[in-house]
């Protein structure tokens, strides 16, 4: 019988053909009705059963699949996740297989996920007379807005059978002067950002620019508030713990010379410890309305794109390192990296059981492959893609052997 490695890169042609398939229908956020039918189709070919989520989403059905591949027992389940949705941008013209929708894009590789965990279910499936548990495979929408995982919980992916293990990756275009085409990397510990997007609506009153005096000026206000919350992180965090504010838009008035009624301040906070963000959250409010109060404006404040961050399970994590020097080699494993500020929601799931994520490096600067995910020219190097379904498919075994 051929090895795991073997029977995976075999399927390098299959994985870069349905990527190239996926890539030409990009579609947003829950509704990925195109998306959909083609995994479904794919997992029936299969003879891999499956059910589409059916939690509401913005009056849509969400497109989100949970697929079954059923071993000797479901004493212990391990959920593959690959996140399906694309982004709205307009691909420029370079490559056969340019996006046919257009201003989508599969700009965040989700393409090159769904082909790689398509690849591993084929194998799992015909292996599963030799998995001691159950895989499910979870092909998940709306990533990009942090809400898939959500919808997929909701709708009750971690029961029936209770899922015991969760594992995914995202291929990154990583510097390829520090990590080598197709590596899998991963660390122990917090692999990316908690994420919390704050919206703050100040009211003033509104008045002529040459009399201030006559209203409450909520550019002024908004302009103390934008400067007293970077005080958080520089002046009340640890020096030595990963954090970022950023105001990313500030929104007020429509004319030169008037003073606006109202201002809005939008922008996100990433941490890595609950302790911290939860203490952003209550500074944030706290510095918003004690300033709009001292300055006569009235201030509300909302919090939205919420997600925990990304920690990877120590015990797990080593088991995953393992699995994947077993397939492709010693040194297919790289340790090194120190985490990323970035946020994704598969950190939903790591938070219910014991989980992992990693990146593949996909940057190739031979082929010109170096521009960063959301980027228009975002490519990858297809040649090691298959790399991605031999993690999925010998951590699956591994962890079910």
């Amino acid at each position: 019988m051929k090895s795991i490695t073997e029977q995976c890169k075999e399927m390098s042609s299959y994985i870069i053909e349905i990527r190239r398939q996926l890539h030409q229908i990009p579609e947003l956020v829950a509704d990925l009705p195109k998306t959909r039918a083609f995994v479904c189709a794919q997992l029936d070919q299969m003879g891999i059963p499956y059910k589409q989520n059916t939690v509401m989403f913005e009056g849509k059905q969400d497109s989100s699949i949970v697929a079954f591949i059923e071993g000797k027992n479901t004493e212990k389940v391990i959920a593959l996740r690959a996140d399906m949705d694309a982004l709205p941008v307009l691909e420029p013209h370079g490559v056969s297989y340019r996006s046919t929708h257009e201003g989508q894009m599969h700009a965040c590789g989700h393409d090159n996920h769904v082909a790689m965990l398509l690849a591993a279910a084929k194998i799992l499936n015909d292996n599963c007379a030799s998995l001691n548990g159950s895989v499910k495979l979870f092909f998940q929408s709306a990533e990009e807005i942090l809400t898939g995982s959500k919808l997929m919980l909701e709708g009750g992916c971690m029961e029936n059978p209770k899922v015991t293990a969760a594992f995914g990756m995202h291929v990154w275009p990583l510097d390829p002067t520090l990590y080598t085409t197709g590596q899998f990397v991963i660390r122990k510990g917090y692999m990316m950002a908690a994420g919390d997007g704050f919206r703050i609506q100040i009211k003033g009153v509104g008045t002529h620019g040459s009399q201030p005096q006559l209203g409450v000026d909520p550019i002024f206000c908004a302009a103390q508030i934008i400067s007293a919350l970077q005080g958080i992180s520089s002046r009340e965090c640890k020096g030595d713990e990963p954090r970022v504010l950023s105001v990313c838009q500030v929104h007020a008035g429509t004319c030169w010379n008037v003073i606006p009624d109202s201002a809005v301040i939008e922008g996100t906070v990433r941490t890595i410890s609950a302790q911290t963000r939860a203490f952003y959250v209550k500074r944030v409010e706290e510095i918003a309305k004690g300033i709009a109060q001292a300055l006569r404006c009235e201030c509300e404040i909302s919090w939205s794109n919420s997600v925990p961050a990304l920690i990877n399970d120590d015990t797990f994590t080593d088991e995953v390192i393992s699995s994947v020097q077993k397939v492709l080699g010693e040194n297919a494993v790289n340790t090194s990296f120190e985490g990323s500020m970035g946020t994704e929601d598969f950190s939903c799931f790591a938070e219910m059981v014991p989980a992992a994520y990693g990146f593949l490096a996909i940057s190739n600067a031979e082929l010109g492959n170096t521009a960063s995910v959301h980027n228009p020219c975002f490519q990858v190097d297809e040649s090691v893609l298959w790399h991605g379904t031999a993690a999925h498919v010998q951590v699956a075994m591994d962890y079910l052997k």
